[in-house]
């Protein structure tokens, strides 16, 4: 009996000396993250088993059982894993329902994305739709489109459109090209890219072959083509100043510089909200909270960002060609119609600027001239270099 102690005692401390540095281990593997930028944790997620965005306020996750469930960008499960299959349907450009289909009803079921629920509303409209806007080079335009080619022109105002560039492609086709059309369906950025997503904080993610990047509204690339397909879409958005991005296999966080501010050490990484994500790290999805610090800088330097882009325009600006007229065009477009001659030295008022070019009227006449030539009205120089 008393060997039986001892023995038993012995294992007590073998178990206790493993326990402890197993627990060690987890501790190092924590700091190692805290150190890059983030803190993670699983609790309360074990029967998580996947994981995708739906929108950009509620998350599907896959539980054990294998069918669908929502929960937040802060881990929390606002409706139990109960349905077969959670996607989104379009009725028409740019106009989303978010359904689900199960075993409650034989019809899909709309989901209350602000609530996070499924709901009993039943979905009765077409999954796919009939007809896509493309960009019909040959007519100029944006035209609904179909598995038969280009039809009539897309109405600018229907859909209606805030203010802002919009990705398009000119065939519904695998191998479209992709590129970006103003709120009055103007071509702004050409059609050069493999795929293209929408701009947010004033970049957005661009594929070309295999590589994503990020321009800006003037069609510079302003984060290099360096980073693989994540997610769903391929890539995302920035929000908050920080986007999720994937290199050489493994997912981080990005600035808006292309700096990594989280290292690249996640197999997964979810578009986030108020500096958390819903991540997964050695097989285990659970919430990556940013650091403070980290989130906080930047948050305020995207917000500084967008204010110094709004306040571009709505203010008064001085034509500073060489001296010449400066043309109006009836639309951003160095080809399109001139419609007005401005004289040098002109103070005109700025309603927008998109993609270098600066919308305004100027006497009676509505139009766009080049941003180029335009200094705010206190700071006007004037430049060397002839009028566009």
């Amino acid at each position: 009996m008393g060997k039986l102690i001892k023995i038993t005692g012995i294992a007590i401390i073998i178990v206790a000396v493993v326990a402890g540095a197993f627990a060690a281990i987890s501790r190092n593997k924590q700091q190692k993250i805290k150190a890059a930028g983030c803190s993670f944790s699983t609790e309360g997620l074990d029967g998580v088993t996947g994981a995708e965005c739906l929108s950009e306020k509620v998350l599907v996750y896959t539980g054990s059982n294998g069918k669908k469930g929502l929960l937040s960008f802060d881990g929390k499960i606002s409706d139990e894993a109960a349905q077969d299959k959670v996607y989104s349907v379009s009725e028409n450009w740019r106009d989303i329902r978010f359904v689900a289909e199960g075993p409650v009803s034989e019809y899909m079921l709309l989901i209350d994305v602000d609530a996070a629920k499924f709901t009993r509303k039943q979905y009765h409209g077409p999954v796919q739709p009939e007809k896509t806007p493309c960009w019909d080079s040959s007519a100029n335009r944006l035209s609904w489109t179909d598995e038969k080619g280009y039809g009539e022109a897309v109405v600018p105002g229907s859909p209606a459109l805030e203010p802002g560039l919009y990705p398009v492609s000119d065939s519904l086709g695998s191998k479209a090209k992709y590129g970006y059309v103003n709120e009055r369906l103007q071509l702004m950025i050409g059609l050069s890219y493999d795929s293209a997503l929408d701009f947010s904080e004033g970049l957005a993610p661009v594929r070309k072959g295999g590589s994503w990047g990020y321009i800006d509204e003037s069609g510079s690339a302003v984060i290099p083509f360096e980073f693989e397909s994540i997610g769903s879409e391929g890539a995302y958005t920035f929000r908050n100043g920080l986007a999720p991005a994937k290199k050489n296999g493994m997912c981080g966080l990005i600035d808006r510089q292309g700096n990594p501010v989280v290292a690249f050490e996640f197999e997964n990484i979810l578009q986030g909200r108020d500096g958390k994500y819903f991540a997964e790290k050695d097989g285990r999805w659970g919430v990556l909270t940013v650091n403070e610090d980290i989130y906080s800088a930047a948050n305020t330097t995207a917000a500084q960002e967008e204010t110094s882009q709004t306040a571009a325009t709505g203010s008064d600006y001085r034509v500073t060609t060489s001296g010449s007229i400066l043309n109006l065009r009836a639309s951003a477009d160095p080809t399109s119609q001139i419609i007005a001659k401005i004289p040098n030295g002109t103070v005109i008022t700025v309603t927008e600027i998109v993609s270098g070019w600066a919308h305004t009227t100027y006497n009676t006449a509505d139009g766009w001239v080049s941003a180029e030539f335009l200094t705010p009205a206190e700071t006007a120089a004037v430049p060397t270099e002839p009028a566009a």
